[in-house]
């Protein structure tokens, strides 16, 4: 049941409010992620008191009050609940460990993380840009035959869980952690990657350049880009042009794999290097 049902059935609410009240939240471990606008934040005891009903596990609810941004690529919250935000999250047989007000995580693409360590073929060298705290990684590394999987990340303290996260799953024999801007550290990279991901949305495209130097014929690169409906059409082919001055690549894949805003979803675009 959705919490705005969940709400209307508790609270004689005006149709103002109720279009106001979002009918989902995001449960990361035992820390629930909700969005609350303004408008019905005086409802916050009662949408927190639902939730826990509902989840009787979660010892911890956030408000959501600002978007993704900057280079460590973090949401802003507000406490409502509870108070502890450090969380284990268990995944694909995986446990990772993060606290999702100081790092980026995303349950959403769990589903995502799961075609492509499916997609990975034995003996395979994978490269994850922008590795957060390790779900790409390490999922890779636990769930398919992968040789290597090299992870880049910039922020420090999704470094330190990533770290933290590939000894949990015993997968350090596999796993390879840099920490970084992926610009300086891809380069300095010994050899080829038969696999490379690029899950930063919002600026994947300003890497295609570097990423295309760690390619070989039939490397397969998952792009990661925000895009309204109605650019789907040609996204795949817009896609082929970011890279085309670096790599002759053709388009093999596309799907979305989460939403943004309104009519604005995160998308996947797979390319193969000919």
């Amino acid at each position: 049941m959705s919490l705005k049902k969940i709400l209307k059935e508790r609270l004689p609410l005006s149709d103002e409010e109720l279009s106001k009240i979002r009918r989902g939240f995001e449960i990361i471990g035992d820390v629930v992620i909700v969005d609350i606008p303004d408008e019905v934040y005086n409802l916050k005891d009662e949408i927190v008191k639902a939730i826990l009903e509902k989840h009787k596990h979660v010892k911890t609810v956030l408000r959501k009050v600002g978007e993704v941004s900057g280079d460590y690529r973090v949401a802003k919250y507000e406490v409502i609940y509870g108070g502890e935000t450090e969380t284990v999250v268990k995944e694909h047989g995986c446990k990772f460990l993060l606290d999702p007000t100081k790092v980026y995580y995303s349950v959403k693409l769990s589903g995502e993380r799961e075609r492509i360590f499916k997609s990975v073929k034995p003996n395979e060298r994978v490269l994850v840009m922008f590795a957060g705290v390790g779900p790409f990684a390490i999922t890779i590394a636990k769930k398919s035959k992968a040789r290597e999987v090299v992870g880049i990340e910039l922020n420090p303290v999704a470094v330190n869980y990533f770290r933290k996260n590939v000894e949990l799953n015993k997968v350090k024999d596999i796993v390879k952690v840099y920490e970084g801007d992926v610009r300086e550290i891809v380069p300095k990279l010994d050899g080829y990657f038969d696999r490379i991901l690029m899950p930063s949305p919002n600026n994947a495209m300003e890497f295609a350049d570097v990423a295309s130097l760690k390619t070989k014929k039939g490397t397969i690169i998952h792009y990661y880009t925000f895009a309204g409906v109605e650019e789907e059409k040609n996204l795949i082919k817009k896609v082929e042009e970011i890279f085309s001055p670096y790599l002759n690549c053709k388009g093999i894949f596309m799907r979305r794999c989460g939403n943004f805003a309104p009519y604005v979803y995160r998308y996947v675009v797979d390319l193969v290097v000919l």
